[in-house]
């Protein structure tokens, strides 16, 4: 599913990471993120098999942005959905269920990331009511 998600994003950054390469490395990676963050991940299953994954950290602290006051908020670091799967409902209810997680731990804010050009996504995300808060702008030199 990893794999799957990352050979998505390749089509859409020409700098994500070749599929092949994402591993254990990647799990042990996000693994680490969750524990420091005081998060979980999470698995949405059908049949028993894992359709969808996301990894929340409950915990996540600006202090040191140099241009936010000191407060602490939950990131969504990552959330994948097999290709099979999407558009039944599975992103809603695991990004439902990072809310929830959000909540219990207290936080007031919950943010992800998403590819500029992964429209299918913002889209998604928009309508689970999420919204620009920062745009990253580049220029190829």
């Amino acid at each position: 599913m990893l794999r799957d998600l990352q050979a998505h994003e390749l089509t859409i950054y020409d700098r994500t990471r070749p599929p092949e390469t994402m591993g254990a490395w990647y799990i042990d990676r996000l693994k680490q993120a969750t524990a420091e963050g005081r998060g979980r991940i999470l698995v949405a299953e059908r049949e028993g098999l894992i359709v969808g994954y996301a990894a929340i950290l409950s915990c996540v602290s600006a202090e040191d942005e140099r241009d936010e006051i000191p407060h602490t908020y939950a990131h969504v670091d990552d959330l994948g959905v097999l290709a099979s799967c999407r558009s039944q409902g599975v992103g809603a209810a695991l990004l439902a269920a990072c809310e929830a997680n959000a909540r219990q731990a207290g936080q007031r804010w919950i943010r992800l990331g998403v590819l500029a050009a992964n429209e299918r996504a913002r889209s998604f995300y928009a309508r689970q009511g999420y919204g620009d808060v920062l745009i990253t702008v580049e220029k190829k030199l």
